[in-house]
């Protein structure tokens, strides 16, 4: 079975608790200033829990997310209450080509698949469910920080007792991987780390145009050394 198929449970809700409300409202107020409002529906692509679908109603845009994980999708309806998500593959979104208004996609939920042609099919997709000069924002990791600060091993303390973490950066198919054991448990992740221009260009081919690359959500111009690589642009010219 993939890593992401596995993973995305209750382990992984408990090692990044520390992603709260407070985060998703602060970044929901980010793309707000940067896009407006939006007549229209807006997509949160992977949206976990959907917290950052709630900080959204609450700005005042008409939001509906889509996950792969069960589990995610059900816990946030139980914090969160009645919000609109569907359980789907970013590869096959299930909404009609030009239906969304904006998009947004948070907290590195890009670059997961194993070939570069699955993670292309994503920005297809992205780009197809899009309507013209519809805008979007994509929050993804910094290739050149992440490199510069990875973090061999470290332990986490959990209600589920203590995490040992392991990464490395496989230079063969240029992916980030983190090793999570949890007791007698153990699970992946991996991310593939893709560089500003490649993001660029596979944007540019699917017709995503780029308006602003930012390093935090602070609002800070993107370089080597930010923690973040957000682009904000639209769909279209």
């Amino acid at each position: 079975m993939t890593w992401y198929r596995e993973w995305f449970g209750e382990e992984y809700l408990e090692l990044y608790s520390y992603r709260d409300e407070e985060e998703a409202r602060r970044q929901v107020e980010f793309f707000r200033d940067q896009c407006g409002p939006i007549a229209g529906p807006l997509l949160d692509v992977a949206c976990g829990t959907g917290r950052h679908l709630y900080e959204l109603e609450e700005c005042g845009y008409r939001s509906a997310g889509c996950d792969l994980s069960f589990l995610l999708l059900q816990t946030g309806r139980s914090e969160h209450g009645p919000i609109r998500v569907a359980r789907a593959d970013m590869r096959q979104l299930p909404f009609c080509t030009a239906s969304i208004a904006g998009l947004v996609n948070f907290f590195t939920s890009f670059g997961y698949f194993a070939s570069e042609e699955e993670n292309m099919q994503v920005v297809r997709e992205m780009s197809r469910v899009l309507a013209h000069r519809a805008p979007f924002l994509f929050d993804y990791l910094n290739v050149h920080r992440e490199l510069e600060h990875l973090v061999r091993k470290e332990t986490r303390e959990t209600p589920r007792g203590p995490v040992m973490i392991e990464r490395w950066f496989d230079k063969s198919d240029r992916s980030f991987n983190k090793r999570i054991t949890i007791g007698q448990k153990h699970y992946l992740e991996r991310v593939r780390g893709y560089e500003l221009g490649e993001i660029s260009a596979m944007f540019t081919a699917c017709d995503l145009s780029i308006r602003a690359a930012f390093g935090d959500f602070d609002g800070e111009p993107w370089n080597g050394d930010s923690p973040r690589l957000i682009l904000v642009g639209s769909k279209g010219l």
